[in-house]
């Protein structure tokens, strides 16, 4: 598998591997906030917030920059070969969890690790233990595999699931050893669950999205910056917010798996 320099660097964004002060490409926990654009209405945000996790309104304050770096992630899973299953494991939020299930597949990049459940990630509350059950062949980034000798966190054995992979949920009892993993307040996991991918969603729908306008990136700023202070969004601004995200994710999941749109 080779990689072009454009999916390098987002795989690496995504990741986290970045350096400097630029408050977009400097982000080291920019997926915060790119995933919860994945998200209908603004639940996850409000989650991601109360758990003490910024969002960075930079992410999304140029929306042709941030469309061209999603676009450039996704096309990244299609340049590997996943030649053999994987089993991998996830600590989820059990509200994105049920949203997932409502929904039947991943509705954002998907962070799962071959390592089993990483306590490091019960830093949320209320939490879900997903096991995925991925096929050969599914559009899947196994970080250690692509980054190889540049791979920063290779503890967690990552293997990155892409938006729109259809899943078949079985929940299961939880076993002891679950118990022990704890959320950010000390609660017990909820739901164990075996997740199975079973091909793609459907694509999203939603208003035809234009890189150049930037009411839906101001309302977003707004309502980042209402949330992160722990206040209530104005509801003009939420409904701003929420329709653009439904156009963005729209055009950045159009063709996904095919990829056969190019990036204009």
């Amino acid at each position: 598998m080779k990689l072009t320099m454009a999916q390098m660097t987002a795989v690496r964004y995504y990741e986290g591997d970045v350096t400097g002060e630029d408050p977009f490409w400097g982000d080291p926990k920019a997926y915060v906030t790119l995933n919860s654009l994945f998200y209908n209405g603004i639940g996850t945000e409000r989650r991601r917030a109360a758990e003490g996790k910024k969002l960075n309104p930079a992410v999304i304050a140029d929306p042709l920059r941030l469309y061209t770096l999603c676009r450039d992630l996704l096309s990244a899973f299609l340049a590997v070969d996943l030649s053999q299953e994987r089993i991998t494991s996830r600590v989820e939020r059990y509200a994105d969890y049920m949203e997932m299930k409502q929904a039947g597949g991943t509705l954002s990049f998907t962070s799962t690790s071959s390592g089993g459940f990483l306590k490091a990630y019960g830093d949320r509350i209320g939490i879900a233990l997903m096991k995925f059950h991925i096929p050969a062949g599914t559009p899947c980034l196994p970080f250690a595999e692509v980054l190889q000798e540049g791979y920063l966190k290779t503890e967690e054995q990552e293997i990155l699931l892409p938006p729109g992979l259809a899943l078949a949920f079985r929940e299961t009892a939880l076993t002891g050893r679950d118990l022990e993993i704890t959320d950010a307040r000390g609660a017990k996991p909820l739901v164990r669950c075996e997740a199975y991918v079973q091909g793609y969603l459907p694509g999203p729908q939603g208003m035809p999205f234009d890189p150049y306008n930037l009411a839906g990136p101001e309302a977003g700023l707004r309502v980042y910056l209402a949330l992160n202070e722990q206040r209530e969004p104005a509801e003009a601004d939420r409904r701003i917010y929420t329709e653009w995200k439904r156009g963005f994710r729209a055009a950045v999941l159009a063709d996904f798996p095919d990829g056969k749109k190019a990036v204009s």
